[in-house]
């Protein structure tokens, strides 16, 4: 567990998901002339490119407990490694959206900006708290505080694709879904871990 998560590795998997959003970004820029279509391309792009690291930390251990194979077991071991490579995609994305909104001359509405200020508040103190000695010092809170981060995120990402789905923007139809199938995975992970452990009591 430790050599899947040492400095090597965590430094790895970031700098990695810093190219892979940076190309995102580029990518963005090239498919588009004007300045704001640029940027907005640019922020839906690194969206996506961290979601695809975000599922499978979500599912990790779910799909582990259902489903135990080589695939999984890689993630579960490598979940912290991975939890900081989306942080340093999703901050990509963040710098994109912000560039946007200023080449746009665009102000998020106050109920978005609270919403995604709170997931992002909630990114970076679980990203700091990463490591051995947050999880010795905070003990059950270091769980709470990640369960709950985790799910923030996951809230937003989905609240996000399912409005642009919902109002007439199917190409985020396959966003929404693979979000929505990860929590159908937890769930069914949980009921199984419940089923286990009310047989164990009996």
């Amino acid at each position: 567990m430790k050599v899947a998560n040492s400095a090597s590795t965590i430094v790895g998997f970031c700098a990695a998901a810093a190219l892979g959003a940076a190309l995102a970004t580029l990518y963005g820029h090239s498919a588009a002339s004007a300045p704001d279509e640029r940027w907005q391309l640019a922020a839906r792009y690194t969206a996506r490119f961290s979601f695809s690291i975000f599922l499978p930390v979500f599912v990790a251990s779910a799909w582990n407990r259902l489903a135990p194979g080589r695939v999984s077991r890689f993630l579960v071991r490598r979940r912290r490694a991975l939890g900081l490579a989306f942080a340093t995609a999703h901050t990509v994305h963040l710098a994109a959206l912000v560039a946007y909104n200023v080449v746009a001359g665009k102000r998020p509405d106050a109920a978005a900006l609270a919403v995604g200020g709170a997931a992002y508040l909630m990114m970076f103190a679980m990203a700091a708290t990463s490591n051995d000695a947050s999880v010795r010092r905070l003990g059950r809170n270091w769980l709470r505080l990640h369960k709950l981060g985790v799910y923030s995120l996951w809230f937003v990402f989905t609240f996000s694709y399912a409005g642009r789905t919902f109002g007439g923007q199917p190409g985020f139809a396959p966003w929404f879904a693979a979000a929505v199938a990860g929590l159908a995975l937890r769930i069914a992970a949980a009921r199984m871990r419940q089923s286990r452990s009310g047989r164990s009591a009996a």
